[in-house]
């Protein structure tokens, strides 16, 4: 999938009235190192990332980053510990960026 199918199917689960979290920025490789968040919607349990633009030099080819973030796609992320999980497996700086206590699933807007 591309970035810009991976894009287009996102708008279609996540709209822009849905409630989402996400992580402080961490590098992975799944992004080649660029700077990068985990977004989750409660909602609809779902999780992706997000590529943070703000951080990238002008004129700095993301096509790469872009298409790590598209084979990630989205996962299926209905609770804290899935959650915590999928930072796990994005390495020890997402996680100790994006760790929550499980205790923290009580204020979610879940359905």
């Amino acid at each position: 999938m591309t970035y810009d199918e991976f894009s287009a199917k996102l708008e279609q689960v996540i709209t822009e009235h849905d409630c989402t979290d996400n992580t402080g920025d961490f590098q992975c490789d799944q992004t080649g190192g660029f700077p990068t968040s985990l977004c989750v919607c409660w909602e609809k349990g779902v999780a992706w990332l997000m590529l943070n633009y703000n951080m990238a030099e002008d004129g700095q080819d993301l096509t790469a980053c872009e298409q790590g973030v598209a084979d990630f796609g989205i996962r299926q992320c209905c609770d804290v510990d899935q959650f915590n999980d999928i930072l796990k497996q994005l390495g020890e700086d997402a996680y100790d960026i994006g760790y929550m206590p499980p205790d923290e699933d009580e204020g979610m807007c879940v359905t």
